[in-house]
């Protein structure tokens, strides 16, 4: 069971949390079930409803969440889950998180320190089966 991820998408996803660091970056993964793995297709960079508020966390806006539903319904894909950024912090689901997430849903997030996608220095993803269970790692391939 794994997450894959083209280059080309992950490209987006690490210039998106690059340019809004040192706030968190969030979004959509779009895609299709092959097996046991969950290929991403398109990514769906959002708005953080949080914005510049806090550093610490993100709400997707609600007009993102209504267009990758749109997107996805166009194009025969899933939203297979979402990604987020930790800006200087590590890859792992902090308990905002876990209590945010919804079950089946993978979430990807990026440890980022800087301005840069280069700056983007880990990438890992979780399934969180519910708020009271510890976050599932998920093999991410990168293809």
């Amino acid at each position: 069971m794994a997450i894959i991820i083209p280059k080309t998408e992950l490209k987006i996803i690490k210039k998106h949390a690059a340019e809004i660091f040192p706030y968190e970056a969030c979004g959509g993964l779009l895609g299709r079930l092959e097996g046991a793995d969950k290929v991403i297709v398109k990514v769906y960079p959002a708005e953080n409803r949080f914005g510049k508020i806090a550093w610490d966390s993100f709400e997707i806006e609600p007009k993102d969440m209504l267009e990758m539903d749109k997107i996805s319904r166009k194009e025969n894909l899933e939203i297979i889950g979402f990604y987020h950024s930790h800006p200087n912090h590590p890859a792992i689901p902090s308990s905002l998180d876990i209590n945010a997430s919804w079950p089946y849903y993978s979430y990807v997030i990026l440890s980022v320190k800087g301005n840069g996608p280069e700056n983007v220095v880990d990438v890992k993803s979780y399934l969180m089966p519910d708020k009271n269970s510890a976050p599932v790692s998920e093999d991410v391939v990168i293809g």
